[in-house]
């Protein structure tokens, strides 16, 4: 018996155990007639049910980096524009 293993995507494999779940004759039927082991479809049922409390918990706010980043580009920035005019007035200065 060497079966061939077939790799699913996530979305397969999530299509496959909503569709277990409502599969009229039970999900033993549902995997004999997809040809899958009914141990996968209760694996992939578990990992969802594990992760699935990721998707309703609140957004984590945000942590200041972004306006610590943009303070850091715009003394950045003003750095370069006084290096820049301190280098144009020395060309003028000593004619570069």
């Amino acid at each position: 018996m060497n079966r061939k293993r077939i790799k699913y995507t996530p979305e397969q494999k999530l299509k496959m155990v909503m569709e277990s779940l409502t599969y009229p004759d039970g999900i033993g039927a549902y995997c004999r007639s997809k040809g899958i082991r009914d141990a996968q479809i209760y694996k992939w049922k578990e990992q969802l049910q594990d992760r699935a409390k990721e998707v309703f918990e609140p957004r984590k706010k945000d942590t200041g980096d972004d306006a610590h980043y943009k303070a850091m580009l715009a003394r950045k920035d003003e750095i370069i524009s006084e290096l820049a005019a301190e280098n144009i007035d020395l060309k003028k200065k000593y004619g570069a």
